[in-house]
């Protein structure tokens, strides 16, 4: 019996690996299950190398605390590191090897019962390995596990080892001792990387156009683009502030095109971006009325425009962002010709320049205000063949008609300025008319008509319509059956 018991343990530590141990005692509830300084001069580096087929390799580091002077700091050396692992893995005959810088070390880990832990409590030792405080920095050790000839055994550090509280599986703890296991600095190993910083959430605020019947399309330029986007970054950066959404790109102006303005940024994360999601509609609205608000509702030069307004997110799967509106212009309905005539915009091939200009005028007490024209393609109907630029009539007040003091004309091609008298049509009528032109399309386009008014009254004073700091006109052709209209106001 003893000679059989005796041959059992033999073949049994061939395996490498040990069954009996004391029963554990309980003495100690945690890690490392004894008593020990847990202040000294060795630990591990957190991050391991896996080298495939179940081997880990760790890197051993001298790192003396701070303002430690004991003898686990100064002096201990490395004899053992033990690991945390799980009482299944506890299993007869499975085969664990390591090595200490690429040799084999002198003796096999076990997986071993704790003796001073609690039931349960089991650790694997890597023993006998020599170190201390001159040549144990950057010392690699690596563990290789293996299982018993019937392929049982914790393969992977996910099934070896115990995880500290709230950790997850894969983590280990290790204790470095000393020849005299005084010292037993701890060690946390293969702790998950952090998890990527969320995605930040690139969005746009597009103020765009579409010119579906408009005879001289309305183009945005640099200074309105800078307006724009001066106005809608200070307003959603307030929104994104007032909301706690953590703008990480700030909001500026990204794209400036005869139809297209974008002012972009990035929010930190989806998230952030959805903390605005209430609100979205909102700011396009608020955004729409600083393109078409102007006036109360949209400026003449939209006229024939839809605009549009959209606060749109990254073109991928997620929401940052997702809110429009849109609002189409026409032409507000006044009692302007005071005849029949087709006032059509694009009737005949003139049109006037949306924008007025000032130069001085021909007195000291005047101020010019000039309209600018052009040619355009026409539609078809019964003035696109009014090709005599014949008069142009403007809304005016008549109670005003001592103030303006005659018309500067230019046609195309002139080098200087004419001056005639200004007519005024019948009274009630509100006309106030330069003629005769009968211009040719070549004098028309790109010919200039100003107003010389005293400077005693404002442009809207003299001017009648719902615009401010605007003028109706109408181009008339000899027949005067054609008179397209235009409202013409100071450029936004």
């Amino acid at each position: 019996m003893r000679v059989a018991t005796l041959l059992s343990v033999a073949l049994l530590a061939t395996f490498g690996q040990v069954l009996w141990a004391a029963p554990p005692t309980g003495q100690f509830a945690s890690f490392p299950y004894c008593e020990c300084d847990p202040i000294g001069a060795y630990k591990l580096n957190e991050h391991i190398i896996s080298k495939g087929n179940g081997t880990y390799c760790f890197t051993v580091k001298v790192d003396v605390p701070a303002n430690c002077t004991s003898y686990c700091c100064t002096q201990a050396d490395l004899r053992k590191i033990e690991f945390n692992v799980n009482q299944k893995c506890d299993i007869p005959g499975v085969v664990l090897t390591a090595t200490l810088n690429g040799a084999a070390t002198a003796i096999n880990p076990n997986v071993e019962i704790a003796p001073q832990g609690p039931t349960g409590a089991t650790i694997v030792k890597i023993t006998q390995l020599g170190l201390n405080l001159s040549n144990a920095d950057g010392a690699e050790i690596c563990l290789t596990l293996g299982t018993n000839r019937g392929g049982k055994g914790c393969t992977t550090l996910e099934d070896l080892c115990v995880p500290p509280a709230g950790a997850p599986p894969g983590v280990c703890s290790a204790a470095l001792f000393s020849s005299n296991t005084d010292c037993c600095p701890s060690s946390v190993v293969n702790p998950p990387p952090p998890p990527p910083p969320p995605a930040p959430c690139f969005t746009c605020i597009n103020i765009s156009l579409n010119a579906v019947n408009s005879p001289v399309p309305f183009s945005f330029y640099p200074a309105l683009c800078k307006q724009y986007a001066d106005s809608v970054v200070a307003n959603f950066t307030q929104a994104a502030a007032a909301a706690g959404a953590i703008i990480t790109v700030p909001f500026n102006l990204t794209t400036c095109n005869d139809d297209l303005v974008s002012i972009c940024g990035a929010f930190a994360s989806e998230a952030d971006s959805q903390l605005l999601a209430g609100v979205a509609e909102d700011l396009a609205a608020q955004f729409l009325d600083l393109v078409t608000g102007r006036f109360g509702t949209c400026p003449p030069y939209l006229d024939g425009h839809n605009v549009i307004v959209s606060i749109t997110g990254d073109a991928d799967s997620r929401t940052c962002l997702d809110a429009i509106k849109s609002l189409s212009c026409s032409r507000a309905n006044v009692s302007f010709p005071k005849c029949i005539c087709d006032t059509k915009p694009g009737a005949t091939p003139y049109a006037a320049l949306p924008f007025y200009t000032t130069q001085p005028g021909r007195l000291k007490t005047t101020t010019q205000y000039c309209f600018k024209f052009t040619s355009i393609p026409t539609v078809d109907g019964a003035c696109e063949n009014a090709t005599i630029f014949s008069k142009v009539e403007f809304w005016g007040n008549e109670a005003l008609r001592r103030n303006i003091r005659g018309f500067a004309i230019k046609p195309n091609g002139a080098t200087n300025y004419t001056i005639i008298s200004a007519s005024w049509g019948a009274k009630g009528d509100e006309t106030v008319k330069a003629t005769p032109l009968n211009w040719s399309i070549d004098q028309a386009t790109g010919s200039e008509i100003c107003m010389d008014i005293d400077t005693s009254i404002a442009l809207d004073d003299f001017c009648l319509g719902p615009f401010t700091n605007g003028c109706y006109l109408t181009i008339f052709d000899p027949t005067r059956k054609c008179c397209p209209m235009f409202a013409i106001v100071d450029r936004p």
